[in-house]
């Protein structure tokens, strides 16, 4: 149980989380959809959302997997109709800065992040934010500080996204 523990919440070695994410690809296709949806596996991760929300049927966690889905899929209309049933105060800050950047209210999105305590979730989004606004250089140093705040499987899903949107973020990481 403490390896399985340390792979979700501390370790830090990419191929390492990857590798693990993909052997729960059986055994819990939660993990493994963070696999796929960071490798950008459309068709799988279809699949594995399909599954899941006929798996679960408690509306906080369908609300979940229909919110990932929604920013998977960049629809923010989903995302947005999802908020009100995420109970986590962090998570639903961090969706709602979500919606404000992708509907282009970057102020707002700034004061909804300002919300969220998590550094890896602010830095991300503020990250997110200043590539929004053009900011390229301030975006890599907050990507940057996402990445070191980190741990387990969130640190995989924020270095695949900034192998694909920010590479420079990573460089020395």
């Amino acid at each position: 149980m403490l390896p399985y523990v340390y792979m979700l919440l501390q370790e830090t070695n990419i191929e390492r989380l990857e590798k693990f994410l993909i052997r729960q690809q059986k055994k819990n296709p939660s993990f493994y959809l963070l696999y796929v949806m960071a490798n950008r596996q459309d068709e799988e991760v279809d699949n594995l959302i399909n599954r899941l929300l006929v798996k679960y049927k408690h509306p906080q966690k369908q609300a979940l997997y229909k919110v990932v889905c929604g920013m998977y899929r960049k629809n923010v209309r989903t995302v947005k109709n999802e908020l009100v049933h995420i109970q986590s105060a962090q998570f639903r800050y961090y969706y709602e800065t979500y919606v404000h950047i992708e509907e282009g209210n970057l102020g707002v999105a700034r004061a909804t992040a300002a919300k969220v305590t998590k550094p890896w979730m602010k830095c991300s989004l503020l990250s997110e934010i200043e590539m929004r606004a053009g900011n390229r250089h301030e975006a890599t140093i907050l990507a940057r500080q996402a990445l070191q705040s980190c741990r387990g499987v969130q640190r995989y899903i924020v270095y695949k996204n900034y192998e694909r949107e920010l590479p420079e973020a990573l460089l020395g990481a």
